[in-house]
């Protein structure tokens, strides 16, 4: 299943696009910046999201984070299937996203706090943004 997950292809000669899951359409991006000084108005719909990759899961590439300015990092979750997770992104990746997904605002409990600081999250807020992602398009830096 993680075969085939992750496509490159070329918008220019130095700067490959990967993309992990379904493909993005980045027309309708939104900043992470933009989404996250309003998330509520935002709950529970799909969104296409861009910014920087801030930080990685250091042990699966389960999740990343996207930069949003002064605000707490957007976190990108790669869904869970009944075999594992849908797709994964390399945990050195580094770049601009766009991300599509369900975007929800949730609660994060104190072990969950400690499990995400452990896969290399800076020390996590008791409430965050999410989105589970169906797909991810990444121009990684140079």
């Amino acid at each position: 299943m993680i075969l085939g997950a992750c496509q490159s292809e070329s918008t220019a000669p130095d700067a490959p696009v990967q993309t992990y899951g379904a493909s993005v359409d980045t027309a309708s991006a939104r900043t992470a910046a933009e989404v996250a000084a309003e998330p509520s108005a935002l709950d529970g719909a799909t969104v296409t999201v861009r910014g920087r990759i801030s930080t990685v899961c250091q042990k699966k590439g389960c999740w990343l984070a996207l930069e949003t300015g002064t605000a707490t990092p957007i976190r990108v979750l790669v869904p869970r299937t009944d075999d594992g997770y849908e797709f994964t992104v390399p945990i050195t990746l580094t770049g601009r996203a766009t991300v599509t997904g369900t975007l929800q605002t949730v609660e994060l409990d104190p072990a969950t706090q400690k499990h995400l600081e452990q896969d290399g999250a800076a020390p996590a807020k008791a409430q965050e943004v999410q989105i589970a992602a169906t797909g991810i398009r990444v121009v990684p830096d140079a």
